[in-house]
């Protein structure tokens, strides 16, 4: 019996531990699909068309918020140095489209937004909709993300992951 009662308090500090230390990741569907959406708000608000969801640009994306927390790095070249386009490629998928006389890749848009309470120019960010809206209007406000959010594609895929300091590591693959 005293065997079962180690393992049961082990298994209550376990438990502990991982829901501290996962304190914002419960939601992170809801957040990924809130980013998504508030992105095809900026689209629909400049008469652009909506962005579709695409699974295969979703697990990329996640792939690339999770690979920047994991390796602890933040940049569009992730630990193997592949860019966006090359990761795709390497994932089998479609990483090029033509348009016109031309093919173009997938565009990338990355982001840290704190899962905190005083974040400088969003106020409080640790609700869904708050970090969601945060982390888009960064991006918003930097001409080359916005330009992407308002670019020549029709699919989007989001992912977003936090490290153990609450970070939110977004990540927006366009094609």
């Amino acid at each position: 019996m005293r065997i079962f009662s180690i393992n049961m308090s082990f298994a209550f500090i376990l438990m502990a531990f991982c829901a501290a230390s996962s304190f914002a990741q419960g939601d992170l569907e809801i957040m990924r699909q809130l980013i998504f959406e508030k992105t095809n708000a900026l689209r629909v608000e400049k008469g652009l068309p909506k962005l579709e969801r695409l699974d295969s640009l979703m697990d990329l994306a996640q792939l690339h918020s999770e690979n920047m927390v994991k390796y602890g790095f933040y940049d569009h070249l992730d630990h193997l140095g592949l860019n966006p386009t090359q990761r795709a490629e390497k994932f089998k998928v479609k990483a090029w489209v033509k348009k016109g006389n031309r093919f173009t890749g997938i565009a990338e848009n990355i982001a840290q937004t704190p899962w905190f309470e005083n974040v400088k120019g969003c106020g409080d960010t640790r609700a869904e909709e708050d970090l969601a809206q945060c982390m888009v209007t960064g991006w918003k406000n930097s001409p080359p993300h916005y330009k992407n959010i308002l670019g020549d594609y029709t699919n989007l895929g989001v992912g977003l992951f936090f490290d153990k300091k609450g970070i939110g590591y977004g990540t927006q693959n366009f094609r």
